[in-house]
């Protein structure tokens, strides 16, 4: 028997909205859906000199080096991107079968990304909503509340080229809820079985299905009833997860000559294994969660737990997610510990990393926070309000494209815009210059992200890559064997992780600067280690530097031009053939 709301309503009572509001509701909408709105003006207002983060997101454009070789949907074991790394098999790079790779498609790089990212914050907003609108276990809580609340989790500054990954957790808790009803409807069904298609594997497969599983068993450990519709679309999702992710799958665990880089990965490269370390991470976590999944800053939820605790009873519902929060900031925490005692004969925890539990945190957070205010508004309207409107600032604030982007519209930039980034007219000055075909040379980048430079259609030996052969990695590692000896820190930095695979120099380092040295940076590097050798036998010809190379000549280089665009000043360095020195 299926287990329905009104038995479920035996144990927690669901939320009904006040049906006395001492306001007008729907001026509530209206501010709401206004500061919603406001978060997309800039890029509106700006449009292609609108800043987009950098970091995992303008660094890593696999969608249109996709479209781009006309490779999205071909599965085929030999089929490769050419303009990458000498041919990157296709299997190593993410799926086309997805609602972001869509949105890319039809609108491009620039308008592709900012379609996705209302699509995330609008399914954050309304997700929310739902979710505290129908399931969330208190007595009555107020619209404007409900509006804060979800206007506070649509303002995360959530990574959204993960698509609804974190951002469509409340719409996914919505749908399970709604299935354990006899009269569901369609649209959970719906809601669900499109997650797949709109969230990333690897981020939201493990834990969004795990989460679905302990859904089932709590419904069933509660009513003792056998859910079918429940465990049979979290049955679905995963049939789903793996048909859509095909291609990740068949090249990880089918027999082939691939071999992934991610061999060499070392799980604790950049990791303390230390208690101290341990609790730092929890804390961490606790109070700030992590910049993937959004930074959320919960001071104010817990300042506003410890007063409820003093004027009024605490929820049974509300100390289950406050411990639920605690077991997985620790479980962040220490997960090392999980990795160094069965890492070795569990391979998965060190690949699958299952301690991405923690994207649960913000909504969690959130739901505690909800259920802390209503007790709250019935002794201090005021104060409830007080706190929820700390909170939303606090997240309007921990945006940083919001914030970079206001700077943008300012006149103050501190980071290059869209248009800027990528300066399609300066690459086309360079094109113009090096005056040959360009699928005939290969090129590698210094000071600056590769994907500056492929995404103008040069065929680059440099990547970043959550995915491409260990043989490719030792080989490119040669052209810089010396210069990584000269750092333990750029070493490790290759070596024990390697989704960059970037030319790297210790004068740089290994931080992010280290690739967005623009022409006001006045950075260069006195002496830099290459194997020109080696570069030009992997067919590299030019390089492509930020910053100048005082020692070019005596490496094999040989300064060609410099070109000076918007935020970059490319030195156009050619490999030297008949003067090759290690």
């Amino acid at each position: 028997m299926v287990a329905t709301t009104e038995t479920f309503r035996a144990h927690t009572p669901l939320t009904t909205f006040s049906e006395k509001e001492d306001y007008n509701p729907r001026f509530a909408w209206t501010i709401a859906l206004s500061l919603l709105a406001l978060q997309f003006l800039p890029y509106l207002l700006l449009w292609d000199e609108a800043y987009i983060r950098i970091h995992d997101t303008l660094e890593g454009i696999d969608y249109q080096n996709l479209f781009a070789a006309g490779k999205t949907f071909d599965y085929s074991p030999g089929a490769k991107i050419e303009q990458l790394m000498n041919g990157l098999p296709r299997a190593a790079v993410k799926t086309g079968w997805s609602f972001v790779a869509l949105w890319h498609w039809l609108f491009g790089l620039y308008g592709g990304y900012i379609f996705n990212y209302m699509m995330v914050h609008l399914t954050a907003f309304f997700g929310m909503y739902l979710l505290l609108r129908d399931q969330i276990f208190t007595p009555k809580i107020k619209v404007w509340l409900a509006l804060g609340v979800a206007l506070c989790y649509a303002w995360l500054p959530v990574f959204t080229m993960l698509g609804m990954s974190v951002a469509g957790l409340p719409l996914m808790t919505w749908a399970m809820f709604r299935l354990t009803e006899k009269q569901a409807g369609l649209a959970p069904w719906l809601v669900l079985l499109l997650f797949p298609f709109c969230s990333d594997i690897v981020w939201a497969g493990i834990p969004v299905l795990g989460f679905g599983g302990s859904v089932w068993l709590y419904f069933f450990w509660k009513t003792g009833d056998w859910n079918g519709w429940l465990f049979t679309a979290v049955a679905c999702m995963a049939v789903l997860y793996i048909a859509t992710n095909w291609q990740l799958f068949h090249l990880s665990f089918w027999p082939s000559d691939f071999q992934t880089h991610r061999l060499e990965y070392d799980y604790f490269y950049n990791k303390n294994l230390s208690l101290s370390a341990s609790l730092s991470q929890t804390a961490q976590m606790f109070f700030l969660c992590y910049h993937h999944v959004g930074t959320f800053v919960s001071v104010p939820v817990v300042l506003a737990a410890l007063v409820v605790r003093r004027w009024s009873d605490w929820e049974k519902s509300a100390s289950k997610i406050f411990a639920t929060i605690l077991v997985v900031s620790a479980f962040y925490g220490f997960y090392n510990f999980i990795v160094w005692a069965g890492g070795d004969y569990f391979g998965l925890l060190k690949s699958f990393k299952f301690e991405r539990l923690i994207l649960v945190l913000p909504m969690l957070w959130l739901l505690l926070f909800t259920l802390i205010l209503s007790k709250l508004e019935k002794g201090s309207n005021k104060l409830a309000a007080w706190f929820l409107a700390t909170q939303l600032a606090i997240c309007m604030l921990s945006n940083d494209e919001f914030a970079q982007n206001l700077r943008q519209l300012a006149g103050q930039p501190r980071k290059p815009n869209f248009k800027a980034f990528f300066d399609e007219k300066l690459f086309s000055e360079i094109d113009r210059y090096i005056g040959q075909p360009k699928a005939s040379y290969r090129v590698v980048s210094l000071g600056m992200h590769p994907s500056v430079v492929h995404y103008n259609g040069f065929y680059t030996l440099d990547l970043h890559a959550s995915l491409y052969d260990l043989r490719y990695k030792h080989q490119f590692r040669k052209i810089m064997a010396d210069e990584l000896a000269k750092s333990s820190i750029v070493k490790k930095e290759f070596d024990l992780f390697g989704n960059r695979c970037y030319l790297y120099s210790a004068e740089l380092g290994k931080e992010d600067d280290a690739f967005l040295c623009g022409k006001n940076s006045h950075r260069s590097i006195c002496q830099l280690s290459l194997n020109a050798k080696e570069l030009s036998g992997m067919g590299g010809k030019y390089l492509f530097s930020a910053v100048k190379i005082e020692n070019a000549e005596a490496i094999g280089l040989r300064l060609r031009q410099v070109f000076e665009g918007k935020f970059w000043q490319v030195h156009l360095y050619e490999v030297i053939r008949k003067n090759l020195t290690q």
